[in-house]
């Protein structure tokens, strides 16, 4: 009791200064420590690390290639063992070459092994993808990380070859476990200077991968010396924290990387994002438990951390799905996407199913566990694969640089969901009935519940085609050589983008990868052919993009219904604000379709059809997320005002205006100076209203102003202000 409870602290003590140190760094060592980390992650092993390619990206891709290896492997495995619970001989046939068909346990161990390579491999290559788009694009070392890549596909062959010739003991398989430490702690290293070289704050997805690997660096080696010492309490918490922690973190990782990005919405909740994170490090997760200590204060306190191990989970997943619902339509389009959220709705119900078996097998008397293996595999088939799928059709072409090449990957992702709700509901259904026939007849056998395992091969078979599917697709989309495409971005990697003389568009800008906090740079072309080359500066999703001519536009380039409605509220004194207010009728902030073509319908008499309306809207939805704001209308209608010589007249009432023509003929030799700077004023955003737009935006402002457009944000609103 003792030991675990040391170890137990010691694991607080070390993640705890893990965290302390990537927020508060380590001082005047840090450069020290930069130094000979990177000195190890790029010149040992001298020779071999040369054998791999650094380019950006290609430690992630290496990981996720090898995964799908495992990936189908496990498919395989996995039909096969379903479907020889139904007829144990049906590959008799193949003994002549040394096949032979025990009770099962070695395909099980088997198809355990190659599952857990490929969710973690997969898993972690996603991982490091979400980790190098937060920290500059790139790893600290991309080659050592395809280094060790093909080191753990290498070790976890031997670990399945091996026992064919050999008898492996715990001893053996502990000294396995410390190699794979070594290779972790290589990755960990890995990451810390990836977010180190950046000198940016630990994103969500980075703290989720560091301290996944951290506590997998902890639990492998506290599993050796817990076996070397004959102490089952310290293996049951290796165990916990490997098969529990590890795959959850990572899980959580992809899926807090892959929602957010494809909705372009952040994160829902920052409370339950720290729940998750704080929660799932200081309980024991619900997947995978085994026969814990026989001392009743040890297994009080196990039942009571398992109990707690649901909350996190049911935090990251009502995060995931208010996260989705702020734009469904992206998500719903994006088959990684959908994956990612159908993981995140399966994710409680198979950990809820996985507490009430599991606890019956760490402190119970273990008649359920054939049943808590079977929820355990079907939540590792089924939401790790779908996790899995997640970071194969979203975050692979990120780190590949192609674009999703087929049309399959949305029905992988609807086979595996499918699939794998069916056969595990079939399969606890044949355990169940197996257990009750049991109690009641002596010489009961598999047989009496081979209707339920026929059905459960017939719906693993989904599982089998979507996952061959996936994987198809991932190869497709490494051979293709299509350059990655996302279409029109607003959250960019571009950091600037330089434009030659000409004209364009901000939606054709868009359309070239620029977001709205790109910098925009005005390249001095004289003595220069017009249609110069525009360089794009780009990290790790994009590439050098050479434009050689922005189309012309038109004299005229903003819609009639538009210019119309900028020269009426001109006429009439209404800023744009009083408009917007007064158009806004749900008061949420931001005007749709439906209420912008009932203020033109209403104020100028102007009615468009739906499908005018929808390109309207289009040209003025500068941050492409389907409604118009106050901003971008106001620098719409700034612009517009600039570009058309509107002028705007303030509106006085009657009395005011009799005041006004007295104290004029009082004093006639008043300049009308004031009026100017009054009608400015008007039209001009306060400084507050300033202080909530982006910067691009402001530099747009600045420029429609004909003002300097250089300089901090702070400097351009002292600008436009003054």
């Amino acid at each position: 009791m003792i030991t675990v409870i040391f170890a137990a602290v010691l694991l607080v003590v070390f993640l705890g200064g893990l965290a302390h140190l990537l927020q508060r760094g380590l001082g005047d060592m840090s450069a020290a420590l930069k130094q000979v980390g990177m000195f190890l992650l790029t010149k040992a092993p001298a020779g071999i690390i040369g054998l791999f390619k650094d380019d950006d990206g290609n430690g992630a891709k290496t990981w996720i290639q090898f995964g799908c290896f495992w990936f189908v492997l496990s498919a395989i495995g996995g039909f096969l063992g379903a479907w020889h619970d139904y007829d144990a001989k049906a590959l008799d046939s193949l003994s002549s070459i040394g096949w032979s068909w025990d009770n099962g346990d070695a395909m099980a161990l088997f198809n355990l092994t190659t599952l857990s390579a490929a969710v973690f491999s997969i898993l972690l290559g996603g991982s490091l993808v979400a980790h190098s788009r937060a920290n500059g694009g790139r790893l600290a070392s991309e080659a050592s990380a395809s280094l060790i890549a093909f080191g753990w596909f290498g070790v976890t062959l031997l670990s399945l070859v091996l026992p064919v010739f050999f008898d492996l003991s715990d001893f053996h398989y502990s000294l396995i476990g410390m190699v794979y430490a070594a290779m972790v702690s290589s990755m960990l290293v890995n990451s810390l200077l990836t977010n180190a070289q950046s000198e940016t704050p630990v994103g969500v997805s980075s703290w989720f991968l560091i301290m996944g690997l951290a506590a997998m660096i902890f639990g492998l080696a506290i599993n050796a010396l817990g076996e070397i010492t004959n102490q089952t309490t310290v293996v049951w918490m290796a165990d916990a924290i490997v098969n529990g922690w590890v795959p959850l973190a990572l899980m959580f990782s992809v899926g807090y990387h892959v929602v957010p990005w494809v909705t372009d919405r952040p994160i829902w909740s920052g409370s339950l994002t720290k729940a998750s994170m704080l929660l799932l490090f200081v309980t024991v997760t619900p997947f995978f438990l085994s026969q814990s200590s026989t001392e009743p204060l040890l297994q009080s306190l196990g039942a009571i951390l398992v109990t707690m191990g649901i909350f996190p989970i049911l935090a990251f997943s009502a995060n995931i799905i208010c996260t989705m619902r702020g734009n469904a339509g992206s998500a719903m389009n994006s088959p990684g996407a959908v994956a990612a959220v159908a993981a995140a709705l399966l994710l409680p119900i198979f950990a809820v199913l996985a507490f009430f078996t599991g606890l019956n097998v760490m402190i119970g008397d273990a008649s359920l566990t054939t049943v808590a293996s079977t929820a355990n595999m079907g939540y590792l088939y089924t939401v790790g694969g779908l996790f899995c799928l997640a970071v194969m059709f979203e975050l692979y072409p990120l780190a590949s640089g192609n674009r999703l090449v087929g049309n399959s990957a949305g029905l992988a992702t609807w086979l595996v969901i499918f699939g794998g709700l069916f056969s595990t509901v079939v399969s606890l259904m044949a355990d169940w009935t197996f257990i009750e026939i049991s109690s009641l007849v002596d010489d009961a056998t598999l047989e009496s519940v081979s209707g339920f395992n026929l059905t459960a091969s017939v719906g693993f078979y989904c599982i089998t085609m979507g996952i061959l599917l996936g994987v198809s697709t991932v190869s497709r989309t490494a051979f293709s050589r299509i350059p990655s495409d996302k279409g029109v971005v607003v959250n960019s990697d571009v950091s600037t983008f330089t434009l030659v003389e000409g004209s364009t568009s901000i939606r054709n800008l868009l359309g070239r990868g620029v977001g709205l906090d790109t910098e925009l740079i005005i390249s001095d072309s004289e003595g220069e052919d017009e249609s110069g080359s525009t360089i794009i500066e780009v990290s790790a999703t994009l590439h050098d993009d050479e434009v050689d001519e922005f189309p012309e536009k038109e004299e005229d380039q903003y819609p009639e219904e538009l210019v119309e409605l900028t020269k009426w509220l001109c006429a009439r004194g209404t800023t744009a604000k009083q408009f917007f207010e007064w158009a806004d009728v749900d008061a949420s902030g931001s005007l749709d379709m439906f209420e912008l073509g009932n203020a033109l319908k209403v104020g100028q008499g102007i009615e468009l059809p739906p499908w005018d309306m929808e390109k309207l809207v289009k040209e003025m939805d500068i941050n492409n997320d389907g409604n118009i704001d106050l901003p971008e209308l106001d620098i719409l209608l700034m612009m517009i005002r600039s570009k058309h010589n509107i002028e705007f007249v303030e509106f006085v009432p009657e009395e005011e205006e009799s005041s006004e023509e007295e104290t004029s003929e009082e004093e006639p030799a008043e300049d009308d100076t004031a009026d100017d700077d009054s009608t400015e004023e008007d039209i001009t955003p306060s400084k507050s209203d300033l202080n909530k737009m982006k910067k691009s935006e402001i530099t747009e402002l600045a420029k429609s102003l004909g003002l300097d457009s250089k300089g901090s944000k702070k400097e351009l609103i002292e600008r436009i202000t003054q």
